[in-house]
């Protein structure tokens, strides 16, 4: 079968959630929709709560009002009375059913996984990271921010994030200062043989980093400065002064690989240190200098020779990768700095309007109901453009197509989904896909096994 037919037929498979039937048997299993007289349908406000805010951004309740009179004229409600619909915990459990109902269906287990050398040998690649979206501060019992030059009120959401298969594989909705390290622990349900973990600072944790050797998966971490190291699991070794250490070992490459042991678990695990370029270590120790100047405090000695590396550990061995490109894998991190910027630009995620909970619970599960659509086709197209024209597809750009016109939205209320594909296949040649640059992406460094330290002269 050619890809353009798997990629039409695995489309159809996958619109089943957004079905009219099924849409109004979960209104009414979560008793959203009560009586056939209702004026607003499970799909009408589905629609509106999710594809009604991706074309124009935010909207008004009176904007919403007009955009669901001019789709349903028979759904002709006033804007005091679709606020009572939003601020209820109906509405909220039905826009919840609807989009873990959506997001379950994301994974495409008919499409190969796209092959990339430094990845291939793991079954899946997870990211996880979180984000915050600043409330009104009446919501500060509900949703607690960290408060000081921050918001009062906040909401964290969680991703853990498949990024081979594009795929949102868990999202967490939280107060804004539910701690990263919580959330840490929920990736062992997911994680499975030979899977790979890359995940920031926030989660460091050497029990769960423990956790996922015992399943036979692999894990990649920046190192926590505060954890002792050690080069023995005898009880009874000492903890080295690891930046002394690096520095008699560095090597003219500027890079030592070691074998060390790891808290007072003494867990076994690989730490790779680079000794940055020097323009990169002065704009390190300026950015920190900045940071603690509103506090009068100064940076020890011991900081600043710290800033002079970058450390890295793993589990992964250097039979798979060399030294030299651990921490150029390690960016493929930054993809999930880069969903949540979309979500942010693209989506307007990061504008909650309104004081009561329910409602900003249903306009964060109706964004991230039409962020699950698109991620769909994202991943969908991602497959298509690298299996016919070797080429990356433009997450930006691609978004930006089914917004203009109104493509995606015309599509999801007309049930023309695999039609927009079709569209779709036409657009990629002419300007769908990342540009050819002297500066190179992430993956085509990753593929080129590009050297960490010489990813920063590229």
């Amino acid at each position: 079968m050619s890809h353009h037919k798997r990629l039409k037929e695995i489309t159809q498979e996958h619109v089943k959630s957004l079905d009219e039937d099924n849409l109004d048997r979960i209104a009414r299993e979560t008793c959203f929709v009560q009586r056939s007289t209702n004026k607003v349908s499970g799909r009408d406000f589905v629609e509106l709560l999710s594809a009604g805010h991706f074309d124009s951004g935010i909207i008004s309740l009176e904007g919403l009002s007009d955009v669901l009179r001019e789709k349903s004229p028979e759904s002709d409600i006033t804007p005091q009375a679709l606020s009572k619909k939003i601020n209820s915990d109906k509405a909220v459990s039905f826009l919840e059913r609807t989009f873990e109902a959506i997001y379950k269906e994301q994974v495409c287990p008919k499409l190969e996984k796209i092959p990339f050398v430094a990845l291939e040998q793991f079954s899946n690649v997870y990211l996880q990271d979180s984000t915050q979206i600043a409330l009104n501060e009446h919501l500060a019992e509900e949703f607690k921010g960290t408060g000081g030059s921050a918001s009062k009120s906040s909401v964290k959401i969680d991703l853990l994030y498949e990024a081979v298969h594009h795929i949102l594989k868990e999202v967490s909705i939280t107060k804004g200062t539910y701690p990263d390290q919580k959330n840490g622990a929920k990736v062992l349900k997911h994680i499975g043989e030979r899977d790979l973990l890359l995940r920031d600072l926030g989660y460091f944790d050497l029990s769960v980093l423990g956790d996922i050797e015992g399943k036979g998966a692999y894990y990649l971490s920046r190192f926590f400065k505060s954890t002792k190291v050690y080069l023995s699991a005898d009880p009874g070794a000492e903890a080295i002064d690891l930046v002394s250490y690096v520095k008699k070992h560095i090597g003219n490459k500027g890079l030592a690989d070691m074998e060390v042991y790891l808290g007072e678990e003494r867990i076994c695990s690989r730490l790779i240190a680079y000794r940055a370029p020097g323009h990169v270590i002065n704009e390190r120790r300026r950015k920190a200098k900045r940071a603690v100047q509103k506090s009068g405090k100064t940076l020890s000695r011991e900081y600043l020779e710290w800033l002079d590396y970058s450390f890295y550990i793993t589990n992964v061995g250097a039979e798979i990768w060399s030294p030299e490109v651990v921490g150029t894998i390690y960016r493929i991190r930054w993809q999930i700095e880069l969903v949540f910027k979309q979500w942010k630009q693209l989506f307007r995620m990061d504008v909650m309007r309104g004081t009561r909970e329910e409602r900003i619970r249903c306009l964060l599960y109706g964004r991230l109901i039409m962020i699950c659509i698109v991620t769909r086709i994202y991943a969908l197209s991602a497959w298509y453009c690298h299996s016919t024209m070797c080429r990356e597809v433009s997450g930006v750009k691609l978004i930006q197509w089914l917004q203009r016109k109104g493509r995606l939205s015309r599509a999801i209320a007309d049930n023309m989904l695999p039609a927009l594909m079709e569209e779709l296949l036409k657009s990629f040649p002419k300007g769908l896909l990342k540009q050819k640059r002297r500066r190179k992406t992430t993956l085509e460094l990753i593929s080129g096994q590009v050297g960490f330290l010489e990813g920063f002269s590229l």
